[in-house]
């Protein structure tokens, strides 16, 4: 658990980047795509290590893209232009989802079937509560600090990096085993270590290519808006630090603590599509509601609150139990996790250029409202798939 604190501490701080950019460094509209953007090169990076790590040992595909970004942000820290600042915050990124294919494959090894999801969506919630309370410091000292923000940016990254290193480096002291699935854990011998075939079998199951098509569609709606929000509330509403964090970082992590182990502990009784059904539908309300009534700031909380837990679920979804409803235990889970991290790359890829694009001829509220809509549409996808997979259960019942 201490890791994960100690890097949800890192992220509360980074999260405020896009701010610091905006309100600091004068950031414009397509230069805060970049970061976006720059994900997908460590999207595409975790599909070659998917498959490397298939048959290796997990912790070190952590541990050392996690010091990487460390290093990465103690480098921006110290840099005065948007431009630079956001290519690091990129980078940063790359190497958070080159790490992510691992996660999946090492949950499974140390946690039994039936407390995965609840045990993720626990550590989430309380990796909620640290990103919170660093988020909101870290609003309140850039909004005192008047004539001195340059230097509290590079103090609150420089902090932000150093806790990024605690977090691996315990991490690194964490057990290779655990009550998990045993076939998970045991390493394939030398002979073995290749990209076979085997890797792009992920991609030749029916079910799993449909949950792609839901997932890509989803992405690329919520990445298409994502990046213009802190600019919405920074420019069109005119907030400042404290009051656009309260409502982009303060008020969903608050809704995610307290309904994260109900939400989570669903998770485990029900199946993947109707869980992402629940969570884009509610994770869609959000900007539908922020375009439509933004005016309104009762209703901009109502679908902030709402993006609380569509942010965890989707989290634990995403990244630590959603692949195990496809593969089955052993090499196949980072596999799987590739396949997924192919389309969320060409989702991160495609939709911040489009956004950037659009951005020359439809207002932030436009983009916002499309973005909206699109993620409902990826729900009623997921809802579709919960009925299908129910209707072919059914007729597989009948027919044996």
């Amino acid at each position: 658990m201490g890791h994960a604190l100690l890097y949800a501490l890192f992220e509360g701080v980074m999260g405020n980047a896009p701010l610091m950019a905006v309100k600091a460094m004068n950031a414009t509209d397509v230069q805060l795509q970049l970061p976006l953007a720059m994900t997908s090169v460590g999207l595409f990076g975790s599909v070659f290590l998917g498959a490397a790590m298939a048959t290796r040992r997990k912790k070190p595909f952590v541990i050392v893209p996690g010091f990487a970004g460390a290093v990465s942000a103690l480098l921006m820290a110290w840099t005065h232009s948007a431009v630079w600042f956001l290519s690091f915050a990129g980078v940063i990124s790359i190497f958070d989802f080159v790490m992510r294919p691992a996660v999946p494959s090492i949950v499974r090894i140390i946690y039994p079937e039936h407390r995965r999801s609840h045990v993720a969506g626990t550590m989430r919630q309380w990796a909620s509560i640290v990103f919170l309370v660093a988020t909101l410091i870290s609003a309140s000292l850039l909004s005192a600090a008047k004539g001195r923000v340059q230097q509290i940016i590079h103090l609150e990254i420089t902090f932000a990096g150093l806790a990024c290193l605690a977090a691996f480096a315990c991490f690194w002291r964490l057990p290779d085993h655990g009550d998990g699935s045993e076939e998970e854990a045991v390493p394939a011998s030398d002979l073995e270590r290749d990209f076979s075939w085997a890797s792009f079998r992920p991609l030749m199951d029916y079910r799993f290519q449909r949950y792609l098509a839901a997932f890509f569609v989803f992405a690329f709606a919520n990445l298409f808006h994502q990046g213009v929000v802190p600019a919405f509330f920074a420019r069109d509403m005119h907030l400042g630090y404290v009051q656009a964090t309260l409502l982009i970082h303060i008020i969903p992590n608050l809704a995610a603590f307290v309904s994260g182990g109900h939400l989570t502990a669903w998770f485990e009784g029900t199946s993947v599509w109707r869980s992402y059904a629940l969570i884009t539908l509610l994770w869609g309300l959000d900007p539908l509601i922020l375009a439509v009534a933004y005016f309104s700031l009762p209703a901009v909380i109502v679908g902030r609150v709402a993006r609380g837990p569509a942010t965890l679920g989707s989290m634990v979804l995403t990244f630590f139990t959603g692949v195990h409803s496809f593969a089955r235990p052993g090499r196949n889970t980072s596999r799987y996790m590739a396949a997924l991290f192919l389309v969320n790359g060409v989702a991160r890829l495609i939709a911040p250029s489009a956004a950037a694009f659009a951005l020359s001829y439809v207002s932030r509220r436009s983009i916002i409202l499309c973005g909206g809509l699109g993620i409902l549409v990826s729900s009623a996808l997921f809802w579709w798939n919960s009925k299908r997979d129910r209707v072919e259960e059914q007729s597989s019942q009948h027919a044996h």
